[in-house]
């Protein structure tokens, strides 16, 4: 796959292009990177992407900025806000077709791009200079109801819930949205303050991906940004744990959820092994916790592990009725200190090897998954392709996986008991 990296560090900028006819579209995004610092930054900041997609000063209202968008073959906005490492990151996207399959030569993508500067750059303001209250009240609401939805998906919540436990006092550990508390107490003025910090402060990483992208809108970019000191947006390791902390809530549910937070203390440049580790332990349908804790002992409705890399983490997620939670709580340890002992097979071990191969070579089947593998490149300094990580992991040895095990420790237990069955 041809692509093309900018950096421009004198405003922040780091830009990633891939012109491929694979795509009969093509994708122009913007991720702003801040370090996450506390719930009421977070929420006032969670607040501007969706804002600013509603209208700008040169499309003042939804309607117009519809219609131009329907003048563009049906072109598409989107927004949405995230967490990698310890940085919230805001994303802004435009998406619409090629241009070689628009009417009489035209420019689709040099439209969208100017749709997006103005997204970002110049967002619609009322007259007393602040997002016009209509907008502000519904996007506020709009976050508090994807917070309910959240609450009411236990997985996810319990997923959340044991993060922000491990990482307390860390800057990961605050939401990714700031808290229904933080939320509701946001004023027009602080969204506003926000959206000045954003553009005069994060770093960006921007994308054009698809037939017909090039690097000129990231040239074009930086001229708007110009120059400007951003803030660090480098993620520290989670530090090894004092002692195991456990937590357990109780809610009226059918279904019990177990989330186990593992500290991993291997190095930057074990970032394989302990990738392929985790996909033994629970990483796949062949994987250690899915064959032996959720098939062979059938202590969980699902089981599975993940390694979160710029924290160096590995997450345990299972779903369990309230009768087993300390049986598979115990079943998932022993699952990891047979691999601590090197108690894996050579089979084991290839169908690790050939499950992440097989998600690094689909890596280039979407412009999204380009798009979110290049990002995680750049907010951890090191650009690699699937294809060099796919040859790697290939080379890792079983000894390399069992040090990777053994760095392994026990750090936060959640609980959410159920109590009662649900009506």
């Amino acid at each position: 796959m041809e692509h093309t990296i900018l950096e421009r560090k004198d405003c922040g900028l780091k830009a990633f292009c891939c012109e491929t006819p694979q795509f009969k579209t093509a994708r122009l995004s913007a991720h702003l990177v801040l370090p996450l610092t506390s719930p009421e930054v977070a929420a006032v900041r969670a607040l501007v992407p969706n804002i600013s997609v509603r209208a700008t000063r040169a499309y003042p209202d939804y309607t117009a900025f519809g219609k131009r968008l329907a003048e563009l073959y049906g072109a598409t906005v989107q927004a949405g806000v995230s967490r990698i490492g310890d940085n919230q990151i805001l994303t802004l996207a435009a998406s619409g077709i090629a241009n070689r399959y628009a009417f009489d030569g035209e420019d689709v993508q040099a439209a969208l791009a100017e749709i997006l500067e103005s997204i970002v750059f110049a967002p619609l303001f009322d007259a007393d200079g602040l997002f016009p209250e209509e907008g502000f009240l519904q996007e506020q609401r709009q976050l508090l109801e994807t917070l309910d939805a959240e609450f009411n998906e236990k997985r996810i919540y319990a997923k959340n819930h044991c993060t922000e436990l491990m990482f307390a006092g860390e800057p990961a550990g605050v939401p990714k949205t700031g808290t229904k508390a933080a939320i509701r107490a946001a004023t027009r003025a602080g969204t506003k303050a926000a959206w000045e910090e954003i553009t005069r402060n994060a770093a960006v990483c921007q994308f054009s991906i698809g037939d017909g992208a090039t690097i000129q809108f990231a040239e074009n970019f930086a001229v708007k940004l110009g120059a400007r000191k951003t803030l660090s947006t480098e993620s520290s390791l989670h530090p090894a744990p004092a002692q195991v902390r456990r937590v357990t809530e109780e809610m009226p549910l059918a279904q019990s959820k177990l989330v186990l937070g593992l500290q991993v203390g291997t190095t930057r440049e074990q970032r394989l092994a302990t990738k392929l580790m985790a996909a033994i332990f629970g990483g796949t349908p062949s994987s250690k916790l899915f064959l032996n804790v959720r098939e062979k002992q059938s202590l969980c409705y699902y089981c599975s592990a993940r390694h979160d890399t710029p924290k160096n983490v590995i997450f345990v997620e299972s779903g369990v009725e309230t009768s087993n939670l300390d049986r598979a709580e115990e079943a998932i340890l022993t699952e990891l200190r047979a691999i601590q002992d090197g108690n894996i097979s050579e089979e084991e071990i290839l169908h690790a090897k050939l499950a992440l191969c097989n998600g690094y070579n689909a890596v280039a089947d979407s412009a999204a998954s380009i798009e979110s593998w290049y990002l995680s490149c750049m907010l951890q300094d090191s650009m690699h392709t699937p294809e060099q990580d796919a040859e790697a992991v290939m080379r890792i040895t079983k000894d390399e996986i069992v040090e990777a095990a053994n760095h392994t420790v026990l750090d936060t237990v959640y609980k959410l008991k159920g109590v009662a069955k649900a009506e």
